[in-house]
């Protein structure tokens, strides 16, 4: 594997599962809602196709139980089925029973949709933060190989910028568990979020391929995230603010263009390859919990 080869990840959901429509659209409305994932993931495939690039998709299990057979095509196509939970829960506000009861309907709706095994998880809106850092444990104890929802940025929901921006080895017993945080560049002593969402929405290119460079000298794999809707001239009215619209909306019309040029310019692997990867050349630093 190269070493500079980057990894595509799509969180497979609706665009009013995302929390920042949570108050105006809440779960019991999202069945009212008219569905759009199908369209907008078949313009991600056929992107990926043309450039022969295989993607990790974290499946959200509300997404796999509507749409088993879109889940089917997905890893027909060659690409890695990850695990987003079922419901889309800011994890910070679970207990442990409630997060595991979670994970077990995602996985049943997974296994219903043809994939009955998955090795990585992605937490909704990278809501596993300090207080559930321990649900790392959990995943590893119900059979999860990695983990790719660590954020060490600032942010009003899921900010913890004192977090490992390195991947590392989960201590302690069981099998081996590799979380594999987002994508940073470290500049000033601030860590630069600009790899996927809304970052890599408003970002310019050229500032994107300069702060992936930095990353790289850092050490700091390159992790794309994306999510269909992004792909999608939808841009649902949901009354709100001006900042909300950006933080949802704000370039959604430069997605394409964005993932085409991307995709054209580098190597890339699932993340379950690069984890196994990792893990084969014996290279994590190894990390106990708290992790900070």
């Amino acid at each position: 594997m190269r070493e500079d080869a980057a990894i595509i990840s799509v969180d497979l959901e609706e665009w009013f599962h995302g929390h920042n429509y949570l108050e105006r659209v809440p779960p019991e409305q999202w069945a009212a809602q008219k569905p759009r994932v199908e369209a907008n993931t078949e313009r991600c495939l056929e992107l990926l196709a043309r450039h022969g690039v295989r993607a990790t998709f974290f499946v959200l299990g509300w997404t796999a139980a509507r749409h088993p057979e879109l889940v089917a095509r997905i890893a027909a196509a060659g690409h890695e089925i990850g695990c987003h939970s079922f419901a889309h829960p800011i994890l910070f506000n679970l207990k442990d029973a409630e997060f595991e009861a979670d994970l077990q309907r995602a996985r049943d709706a997974l296994a219903a949709a043809g994939v009955p095994e998955v090795a990585g998880y992605r937490a909704p809106s990278f809501t596993l933060t300090r207080p559930v850092h321990h649900f790392l444990e959990l995943l590893r104890a119900n059979g999860f190989r990695y983990s790719s929802s660590l954020f060490a940025v600032r942010h009003p929901r899921y900010g913890q910028p004192a977090a490992p921006r390195h991947p590392f080895r989960l201590a302690g017993e069981g099998p081996p568990f590799v979380e594999v945080p987002m994508t940073t560049a470290r500049l000033a002593g601030i860590n630069l979020p600009f790899s996927g969402g809304g970052y890599l929405r408003l970002a310019p290119l050229p500032l994107f391929r300069a702060l992936r460079k930095l990353a790289g000298r850092q050490g700091v794999p390159l992790i794309v995230y994306l999510h269909p809707w992004e792909l999608d001239d939808f841009r649902p009215e949901a009354g709100q603010s001006l900042l909300g619209r950006l933080r949802s909306q704000g370039g959604q019309g430069t997605m394409p263009g964005k993932l085409a040029a991307i995709l054209a310019e580098g190597s890339f692997v699932t993340m379950g390859e690069y984890v196994a990867d990792r893990l084969a050349r014996q290279d994590l630093p190894c990390r106990s919990l708290p992790l900070y």
